[in-house]
């Protein structure tokens, strides 16, 4: 009885499907079925793309200001030809921005083709003609320091201008230097002129900076300041000491922190730059060699020496925690290292008290 009630189950099935099968209707609903299950499938790939657009605004204040600094994660694909970067940041004399190299990487291409800083426009090239990962390093890197020079060290101004090419950098520098409003009216005057819809990223700085790690994120002391490094490594207290250069017994007016060339240095409070730059343009092994002072509030100025390179200038006002420099040696020293004062009302005292959590 049970293989005829199976017989029979699986010929009535049979006999449902060829009857539904022929009925045009039947042919109706799985043809609207097919175009929503399409269209559902549109609006999800949409809805993904939007929000990684939406991701590179994840850095923008409720004003609009950009906050440096993101939590985006550069990519396995991406790390391994930071040995490549490096190499090539050090020919070209910009090795304190090989995170920042990295970065453009992560926004071009990811790491997942050949010519990983989009590289091939910059030669005059179609894009993705470069065939090498090496080669295309060594052409970005390149092209990135001389738009650096070009750009007098604005790290925005250099993105942009990577992105929209050199011409951006006069047009910006006769407006102020970089905004973001700069950049959109120079995109819309390019496209206009090209007859196209749009020309280049307007939004290529805070795409590249989000992937930057952020900024200082050491704890805030007693009296309210930051570490001016990432870590706290004295190597030479405020006090009464022989010069290492000169051999005179005298007063060490700060603190020295041991580094490395190229680590990142950081505004210990809210301020404004009152000066940046070589203490003496002509001979770069003097006093402080490339310094920037910055005034906090009426009776408070800080000052970072010996820097191997400057992100501010004059003028500039910087938050707490952002990045101002790059630990170098030039000037009268001996070695890699931050030499960092705090001067009270014009009067130099230990900076030890202002940077330690004690009370």
């Amino acid at each position: 009885m049970s293989q005829l009630a199976n017989v029979a189950k699986n010929t009535a099935k049979t006999a449902i499907k060829g009857a539904l099968l022929k009925n045009p209707y039947t042919w109706l609903v799985m043809a609207i079925g097919l175009f929503l299950a399409g269209l559902v499938a549109i609006v999800v790939l949409y809805l993904m793309a939007y929000s990684n657009e939406e991701g590179a605004e994840s850095n923008m204040g409720t004003g609009g200001e950009f906050i440096p600094g993101g939590t985006a994660q550069i990519s396995p694909e991406v790390l391994r030809y930071e040995p490549l970067v490096r190499k090539y940041a050090l020919e070209n004399g910009v090795e304190e921005h090989v995170p920042l190299l990295l970065a453009k990487i992560m926004q071009e291409s990811g790491g997942r083709v050949p010519d990983v800083m989009q590289s091939s426009e910059s030669l005059g090239f179609p894009p993705n003609t470069i065939m090498d990962p090496e080669y295309s390093i060594k052409v970005g890197v390149a092209y990135f320091a001389d738009i650096l020079k070009k750009a007098k060290g604005d790290i925005k101004l250099t993105l942009q201008s990577y992105n929209f090419g050199g011409g951006f950098i006069d047009y910006a520098l006769d407006r102020g230097g970089y905004s973001k409003a700069v950049a959109v009216e120079f995109s819309n005057m390019m496209a206009a002129k090209q007859g196209w819809d749009r020309y280049g990223d307007v939004n290529y700085v805070e795409n590249v900076l989000r992937y930057m790690p952020n900024t200082n994120t050491t704890p805030v002391s007693a009296k309210g300041f930051l570490l001016p490094m990432n870590h706290f490594k004295i190597t030479s207290q405020f006090g009464m000491r022989v010069n290492p250069v000169t051999g005179v017994y005298k007063l060490h007016a700060g603190i020295d922190f041991g580094c490395q060339r190229g680590d990142a240095i950081y505004s210990v409070k809210d301020g404004k730059v009152t000066r940046s730059g070589w203490q003496d343009p002509g001979n770069p092994k003097a006093g402080y060699g490339q310094r920037v002072y910055i005034q906090h509030g009426s009776n408070i100025e800080t000052v970072y020496a010996h820097l191997s390179a400057i992100h501010v200038k004059a003028g500039q006002t910087v938050k707490a925690g952002q990045q101002i420099g790059a630990c170098g040696t030039t000037g009268s020293s001996t070695g890699n290292h931050l030499h960092f004062e705090i001067a009270l009302s014009g009067k130099k005292v230990d900076p030890l008290q202002y940077l330690s959590s004690g009370k």
